[in-house]
């Protein structure tokens, strides 16, 4: 076959030389790229750094790398429906450049490191949305939900309880950090409902308007002092429409009724029903809450109290829809200590499973959304009907600064994000944008 025995090993060199290449390749953490199957049923991914099989997805999934383990034979990925996973080197192939040492330590990073600089400074975030870095690619095919807290919004702290570390809300960071986690529908918390909140948030919107081509919309719960805490709405009309708004009154645990919704200054569900612009795209019920603060016996016993009326409350929505979602800062922080505070997110868990149509907690990735005295806390949370088939996640993507200190203990200065945005960071997630009814 070849004219000479030298021919032959000079061609077998040559072969492993690029079989090296290959295989020489290092991926590094926050690399984007393509999972490249070997065989027709599609790339094995693994709960652990070793034969530890899970599922397989489909060859041509775009990943971003977040760990690796074994000398970089094995990488965690982050897939584009929130999933994580371990898969081995040999199934992945770059899809884009590997992110090289910058050269100014105070530049910011995009694709790699675009989360971190997103959440440094309202300049650096302005940096990379400017050159198209996103939290995640627009797709017709999802709908990505988030519910933030921002706290006191537009103030940043309350009037009697001064806090140090708190700055008023700023308004082009926020703006910025929204248009980076390419959110359809941002639940909110903490709004006032004074003047100084109204034209905050119409100067939110106008340019959120100007900067993405799209129409945005909001809608504050009506009830309720100026000077309260109020529910917000906010959505890209482009792409969803929210209608039929109403407060859920069964969600105050002092309210007895309809009329007296926002009674002791404690807030009803905001709910809102939902249709993607898509003909064939989901629908669904949406309900944000904002239980009631408050690590003490007290507050908790407020707190399983509105829980307790999750049925009555979503009773009548089910005869339209049985797929609801339910999103928003529950305030599990138990009775002061941290074993009431397990105990109440294991009982959260059991009871939302138990209520009629039956709801499944997600998980949280990483497992805080807010810091106190420089710990991290889980405290907002999405909770699903089981018969949504258009949620095919379990686990929320949590953002902010918490993502960035990987839920660690924060000592010294506290980041500039808690100071300007709020003490709680935005929770993420998508649905599938195809109604399964």
């Amino acid at each position: 076959m070849y004219k000479s025995l030298s021919t032959f090993f000079l061609l077998l060199y040559l072969s492993l030389c690029n079989w090296s290449i290959v295989f020489a390749q290092d991926f590094q953490v926050g690399q984007s790229v393509i999972l490249e199957a070997t065989k027709p049923i599609g790339v094995p991914l693994h709960r652990k750094p070793t034969s530890s099989y899970l599922k397989h997805v489909p060859t041509g999934t775009p990943a971003t790398i977040e760990k690796t383990a074994q000398n970089g034979k094995w990488l965690f990925l982050r897939l584009p429906n929130q999933d994580t996973a371990w898969v081995h080197k040999k199934y992945l192939k770059a899809d884009s450049p590997q992110p090289g040492p910058s050269t100014d330590s105070e530049a910011p990073q995009t694709a790699a490191g675009g989360e971190h600089a997103v959440w440094a400074s309202r300049d650096q975030c302005e940096t990379v949305v400017n050159q198209g870095s996103r939290m995640a690619p627009e797709s017709s095919s999802k709908l990505r939900l988030a519910t933030w807290n921002v706290r006191w919004f537009p103030v940043g702290k309350s009037s009697d309880q001064p806090e140090d570390f708190a700055e008023p809300t700023d308004l082009d960071w926020l703006t910025c950090a929204i248009r980076w986690m390419q959110i359809d529908i941002l639940a909110i918390q903490e709004s006032l409902a004074t003047p100084e909140a109204t034209t905050a948030w119409n100067t939110i919107i106008a340019a959120l308007n100007t900067q993405t081509g799209a129409t945005w919309r909001w809608y504050r719960q009506p009830c309720g002092r100026p000077d309260d805490h109020h529910l917000l709405l906010l959505w890209n009309d482009t792409r969803v429409s929210l209608s039929q708004f109403e407060s859920l009154w069964q969600f105050n645990a002092k309210a007895q009724s309809a009329a007296h919704a926002c009674t002791f200054g404690l807030r009803p569900g905001q709910y809102a029903w939902v249709q993607a612009r898509d003909p064939k795209g989901v629908d669904f019920h949406v309900i944000a809450l904002h239980l009631k603060s408050g690590p003490t016996v007290f507050a908790l016993e407020e707190r399983h109290k509105a829980l307790n009326r999750i049925e009555q409350a979503i009773a009548p929505l089910l005869r339209r829809d049985r797929d609801v979602v339910i999103l928003g800062d529950l305030n599990t922080m138990g009775a002061g200590d941290s074993h009431s505070q397990q105990y109440e997110l294991k009982n959260l868990r059991r009871k939302v499973a138990k209520n009629n149509p039956g709801f499944s907690t997600l998980d949280l990735q990483p497992q805080c959304s807010h810091y106190f005295r420089g710990r991290g806390n889980w405290l907002d949370h999405v909770l699903v009907s089981h018969e949504m088939e258009e949620v095919t996640v379990t686990t929320t993507q949590v953002t902010g600064y918490c993502a960035v200190a990987g839920c660690k203990r924060i000592q010294g200065d506290y980041p500039l994000a808690y100071r300007h945005l709020s003490d709680h960071c935005p929770v993420v997630f998508e649905i599938e944008n195809l109604d399964r009814d």
